[in-house]
């Protein structure tokens, strides 16, 4: 286990990440599921009802394109509920989400990192009157409404590799269960104790609950003999852990495959290649590419086009060869990568281009810089009259809405402002 007085924040992520991996192994085989490995590159096999997890892949740059070639394939053949990479940071190799992204995975959140010395648990804290908390692993959590992830399945003990390695927190307060949190305890030179699924229901949160769960797991892993505790934070969650005492150590990287995708469209090995090339900004392979405009138009495996690729991987060289090529660039393309004339420019040729919606969410421009904060390009949208009443696919909510959300009041003002 991992035992240092001080252990480093390096150590501490190592941590985390050899956890999640013997978590997400154990994960799988309960649901039906294996571990597969190929070469470097290992992976949860997932099953339709479950996703595939590919833990903190350290390929070679000159195997890893084949052995993500194998994973794809492998997915084609044994389509899983979807599929997640995981990474600290650096990746390995370096060009880890060129090479993603190309295959059809997309962006997908940054862990937050954070560990804890044990010994330095913060324990006074205020917590509701008549709160009681119990280990429980058997208990169904299933029909509690509003519980995040009420439906993990934590497996046997049987098939663990240690005994107590899973331990669940049940918390019940006014009689009801409103919260529940696990720790599971990994060996090894890096064995730690991970943190994961700390759920409470929407009425019983701010109250403390969260810390309450988590507090216990930790006190547990304590008893156990373990010395520090790890886990990932989003950052909702950040403060409720930094009060116990946790502290960042790092932050990693996800990109996340939807199998639908994936089956609709799989990737042609010319069109991994062209989507590589723009994603690392290689302006001699874009070069030697024979194309049409239709090709640099449409959409890749993972529903961005070529276009979107490059803004996201901040590649304006191969974002130019595009626009040369014949890609569209819009005025969100223009304006990511800096190109704020050309996006003047395409405001001013076609000032109903404003109003256009972008992604899945159906967001505007307005929406954009409303959750960015981008005083700028809110006076850029308002400047051609942006339709103020179009909102968003998921929240369903105005610019405004968004501004008075996420407490950015100067863009906020700016569209009051105009709509008197």
């Amino acid at each position: 286990m991992l035992s240092q007085d001080d252990a480093s924040p390096v150590q501490l992520e190592r941590a985390a990440a050899v956890n999640h991996t013997s978590l997400f192994r154990q994960e799988a085989e309960a649901l039906g599921g294996s571990y597969v490995t190929r070469g470097e590159l290992s992976w949860t096999s997932g099953t339709p009802y479950s996703p595939s997890m590919v833990p903190f892949p350290e390929l070679g740059p000159q195997q890893a394109g084949s052995r993500l070639d194998e994973l794809i394939d492998f997915y084609l053949k044994h389509p899983p509920k979807g599929a997640g990479c995981w990474s600290l940071d650096p990746t390995r190799p370096a060009d880890l989400g060129a090479l993603l992204l190309a295959r059809g995975f997309q962006p997908g959140w940054r862990p937050r990192w954070m560990g804890l010395d044990l010994l330095r648990v913060q324990t006074h804290h205020p917590f509701p009157k008549g709160l009681d908390i119990d280990i429980d692993n058997l208990i169904s959590l299933d029909s509690i409404k509003g519980l995040p992830y009420a439906q993990v399945v934590i497996p046997s003990a049987q098939k663990a590799e240690l005994p107590g390695q899973w331990t669940r927190f049940i918390a019940r307060w006014k009689g009801k269960i409103v919260a529940h949190s696990i720790v599971f305890l990994s060996t090894g030179p890096y064995g730690a104790a991970g943190i994961y699924h700390v759920g409470v229901v929407p009425r019983a949160r701010r109250l403390g609950i969260g810390k309450a769960v988590t507090l216990a797991a930790c006190l547990h892993a304590r008893d156990k003999g373990y010395r520090y505790a790890v886990l990932n934070s989003t950052d909702a969650g950040r403060r409720t852990y930094e009060r116990l005492g946790f502290v960042t150590v790092g932050e990693g990287h996800t990109w996340w495959l939807l199998t639908e995708r994936l089956l609709a469209h799989p990737p042609s090995p010319r069109e991994v290649r062209l989507a590589e090339a723009v994603a690392r900004g290689d302006r001699e392979t874009l070069d030697q590419l024979r194309h049409e405009p239709a090709d640099l138009n449409r959409p890749i495996t993972n529903g961005m086009t070529l276009m979107e690729l490059a803004v996201h991987c901040r590649r304006p060289e191969a974002a130019e060869w595009l626009v040369t090529g014949g890609a569209a660039c819009s005025i969100l393309d223009a304006w990511d990568l800096d190109w704020k004339d050309r996006a003047r420019q395409l405001v001013a040729d076609d000032p109903s281009l404003v109003d256009r919606l972008y992604g899945e969410w159906n967001k505007t421009l307005l929406h954009f810089a409303a959750e960015r904060n981008d005083e700028e390009l809110a006076r850029l949208a308002l400047s051609a009259d942006a339709d103020l009443q179009l909102k968003d696919k998921v929240y369903q909510s105005t610019a405004l809405g968004w501004a008075q959300h996420f407490g950015h009041h100067t863009i906020a003002e700016l569209i009051e402002t105009h709509r008197r």
